[in-house]
């Protein structure tokens, strides 16, 4: 199944959301109908129960762009997996850059995030990239950091399912994409890491970073990729359309 993630950040406010799922409804329908191709959309947090009321008997799925690390107590303003499972959320976004950048959010919190969706059968999609474009080798150190942790702390969990998100922080809204090789190099690196540690995980890698209708042609040809996240372009459901269509 190879999975179109739309990650509309902060853009969709609550009646925009609504609107804009409502307005697309059928087009929706249609890609939730096609073969081996899974359609994931993660509104802010005020949207997710709407969303997932108008598009309760579509094939499609809702996922939240972040979680809390605690399990429940006096944490004013954060969100826990709990109550995303029990809304109804299969997929739950964690460590994205932004995230990292702007909340200061280490690889400790990110740890627990991951921890505490797999308890309540979330899966996480663990977000993981370079700052800078200064090759091969560079990236594969920033990303064995990242890594490394989560996947010592889930090795003993057994055989659960978790996506990796490979997004290049230097490309993500810059209109730049990495050539395809360096992709695949990346995501056979990514796979090797997961071999070693943790054998028993099974990994879906996505790309994301500048997806968009004009190059995902050139993408999908990357080898052992299971799907995209998709910011800006999912935010004009024509152009979501012809990526998930291509």
């Amino acid at each position: 199944m190879f999975l179109y993630v739309a990650n509309w950040k902060m853009n969709m406010p609550f009646y925009k959301a609504g609107d804009f799922c409502k307005e697309n409804y059928y087009g929706f329908e249609n890609l939730s109908k096609l073969p081996d191709k899974k359609i994931v959309l993660c509104p802010s947090y005020t949207e997710i129960m709407q969303i997932l009321i108008l598009f309760k008997d579509l094939e499609l799925e809702v996922g939240a762009q972040n979680c809390s690390a605690r399990i429940s107590g006096p944490y004013t303003g954060q969100v826990s997996a709990v109550s995303l499972g029990e809304m109804g959320c299969v997929y739950c976004i964690v460590g994205h850059s932004e995230v990292r950048k702007y909340l200061s959010e280490g690889n400790c919190e990110i740890i627990q995030k991951v921890l505490r969706l797999i308890e309540v059968k979330v899966t996480p999609i663990l977000c993981v990239g370079e700052n800078e474009d200064d090759g091969i080798e560079w990236g594969k150190k920033v990303l064995f950091s990242q890594l490394e942790p989560v996947f010592e702390k889930i090795k003993s969990l057994g055989s659960k399912y978790i996506c990796v998100a490979y997004e290049p922080i230097w490309s993500i809204g810059t209109g730049i994409t990495p050539e395809v090789d360096y992709i695949e190099k990346i995501f056979g690196y990514i796979f090797e890491i997961a071999k070693e540690i943790c054998p028993n995980v099974n990994i879906t890698l996505l790309y994301g970073g500048s997806v968009n209708e004009h190059n995902v042609k050139k993408m999908k040809c990357i080898a052992n990729l299971g799907g995209f996240l998709i910011g800006g372009a999912s935010l004009d459901f024509k152009k979501f359309e012809k990526i998930v269509q291509l």
